[in-house]
């Protein structure tokens, strides 16, 4: 199985013609944000937040996209920065989140008219592309990773839940490894020829598939939470 031309290269390409998932790297902690574009009516959304993210909102606005929603799969610091901005430029957006992670928002966000609480299983649009949340937790207790099923191969944006050859960790505020185990089972049932599109550049590639991580990555193949604890 091929990656996408346009998510193969070590580097993100940022907006590409004709494509329905896009990529950027922006701010200081090699963050990846991601665009999905529904071409047919011309509405946009953002995949996670950072410093910077209104340079890539008016890329996106420039090439006669609408942005309208955000979806966010975590609200540690790297990925709601640039959040305040961006809901000031674009008041009427959406912003997806779940109720377990939406302490670390400050109250005026939390007061945003457009906030979103996300459930589980729950399918979101992008005009007429549609985007399924899929509760993730681990990483952080109200981690969502989101699974956009067509167009074909299917995208999965998982944030801090799964890295390329890794995953992330669970020693922080709300973390759980035991959770985190047992959100990589759950996405081990998603289509093997899945693209992986992770939060972080923090391997020279920039997008993977669940076949290839399956076979290689070391916290896909743990078979116990046991495993898991005591990987490097």
């Amino acid at each position: 199985m091929t990656l996408p031309a346009h998510l193969s290269s070590h580097r993100a390409q940022g907006l590409r013609e004709n494509e329905a998932v896009v990529q950027w790297e922006i701010g200081t902690a090699s963050n990846f944000v991601y665009g999905i574009l529904d071409r047919e009516s011309l509405e946009a959304a953002l995949v996670d937040t950072h410093k910077g993210i209104l340079d890539v909102a008016t890329e996106i606005a420039r090439a006669g996209y609408r942005l309208a929603s955000l979806l966010l799969t975590h609200t540690h610091w790297d990925h709601i920065g640039g959040l305040e901005d961006l809901l000031r430029a674009y008041p009427g957006m959406q912003v997806a989140v779940h109720a377990d992670d939406i302490h670390r928002l400050k109250g005026g966000l939390r007061a945003h008219p457009g906030l979103k609480l996300i459930q589980d299983r729950e399918i979101l649009r992008v005009g007429k592309l549609e985007v399924e949340a899929l509760h993730t937790p681990g990483h952080s207790a109200g981690e969502l990773c989101y699974f956009l099923r067509r167009p074909a191969p299917g995208y999965l944006f998982t944030g801090d839940t799964v890295f390329i050859r890794d995953c992330g960790r669970t020693d922080l505020e709300t973390g759980s490894t035991a959770q985190l185990y047992e959100s990589l089972q759950k996405l081990k049932k998603l289509p093997p020829e899945t693209v992986i599109l992770p939060g972080h550049h923090y391997k020279p590639d920039c997008a993977s598939t669940l076949e290839i991580e399956m076979r290689e990555s070391p916290p896909f193949l743990c078979q116990s939470v046991s495993e898991l604890e005591n990987l490097p």
